[in-house]
């Protein structure tokens, strides 16, 4: 036997293929349509999508648009956010959520985030207010639900109008509470923002995005603002650009829509045996600092874009799984604040501690719908024998 045929299966992170494999037919003959049509920019297939979308969201209008970036920054720009305004955002997250505040010429306000959650500080949010502050921008990291009613209460409460735009781009289909009832992650602020990008639970076969709104006004000036500003042909109203979405790709997303729900169980299903697993084998209370991913609370409910426990030794245990066949990620090694690219705001080591601690320990292990039977068994085990040898 070859060395090669001895090495185990490799175990990805993420496997974008397999999402067409399982739709092979389905997605062909999506594209094809499209094709034939010669409808590629927007049209029908794009209006279907915003439509089905919207109803799976529970949100009042939807706006397809180019990619998951191009959705927040329309949306601040429908905002009239601009130079001088402030816009606070978590310090831990992909750097877009604060990238599009700066490329309007305002200015992100980075806040620290909960040690055990991940998600945005509450106290952080409402001290970081200003006269200057216009918006808000909360993440949903790695698909669990923030607590929105929260923020949405510190917003309300300032003491100018502040926009709640929901960073949705790793939570659809994630489940928040507000006043109690039941809603879908991206359907309670003024904006909630979707990315589509191939690795998200909802994938497409290229860049694409999504904007909700319960506001109609919003909706028709976002509508112009991802087409050049035009509210008639080539009469153009607002300053805006090209963040239109492909009809090809609606029509992709369209027929992975009526999976989502099913993929997004089987992640649950994954994380459930992680859960178990590591909890069974007794490291979490044989290693200070391993900790499993946040719990949702009642009535909420997690996509499990990632699953990612907090690792004591992480880059260790990222080596460890890797000579073993099984990848790994790291969501996010930088707080955005210390990116060099915002150099100029003048965050210094410290600043930030929960950020900070978490950039250096948090590890996310693969729970894609795409594994196969056996393989979280063998991951958590992996880390079993890491943290036990």
């Amino acid at each position: 036997m070859s060395e090669l045929s001895k090495s185990p299966k490799p175990i990805p992170i993420i496997a974008p293929r397999a999402a067409f494999e399982e739709l092979k037919a389905e997605t062909e003959a999506a594209v094809l349509r499209v094709l034939a049509s010669g409808d590629y920019i927007l049209g029908a297939e794009t209006a279907a999508f915003e439509k089905e979308s919207a109803e799976y969201l529970g949100a009042t209008h939807s706006i397809g648009v180019s990619s998951g970036t191009e959705a927040l920054l329309v949306a601040l720009q429908e905002l009239d956010v601009g130079p001088g305004d402030e816009v606070i955002v978590p310090n831990f997250t992909f750097i877009a959520t604060a990238t599009v505040v700066a490329r309007l010429g305002a200015r992100p306000v980075f806040v620290d985030i909960e040690a055990e959650t991940y998600q945005m500080s509450v106290e952080a949010f409402a001290r970081a207010i200003t006269p200057r502050t216009r918006a808000v921008i909360p993440v949903h990291l790695y698909g669990h639900p923030g607590p929105i009613e929260s923020y949405l209460c510190v917003a309300q409460s300032a003491p100018q109008p502040i926009a709640v735009i929901e960073d949705a781009a790793q939570a659809i289909g994630t489940v928040c509470t507000v006043s109690g009832q039941r809603v879908k992650a991206g359907a309670a602020g003024v904006w909630g923002c979707f990315s589509f990008y191939p690795t998200k639970n909802l994938p497409a076969c290229g860049e694409a995005g999504l904007m909700v709104t319960s506001s109609a006004a919003h909706a028709e000036r976002a509508r112009q603002l991802r087409a050049h500003g035009m509210d008639a042909p080539y009469r153009h109203k607002l300053l805006g650009g090209n963040a239109r979405l492909d009809a090809i790709q609606s029509a992709i997303l369209r027929v992975r829509l009526r999976k989502l729900e099913e993929w997004n169980s089987k992640r649950r299903a994954h994380a459930a045996i992680y859960d178990r697993l590591f909890t069974e084998s007794g490291i979490l209370t044989q290693r200070e600092g391993l900790r499993l991913p946040p719990r949702s609370r009642d009535g909420e409910v997690a996509n499990y874009h990632q699953y990612t426990i907090r690792a004591p030794g992480r880059d260790a245990l990222k080596a460890h799984l890797q000579e073993r066949g099984i990848s790994s990620g790291v969501y996010y090694p930088i707080p955005v604040s210390m990116q060099p690219v915002f150099a100029s705001l003048g965050a210094r080591p410290g600043d930030f501690p929960a950020a900070e601690a978490a950039s250096r320990e948090v590890l996310s292990l693969p729970v894609h719908q795409h594994l196969e039977p056996g393989d979280v068994e063998r991951i958590a085990s992996e880390v079993v024998a890491f943290y036990l040898r």
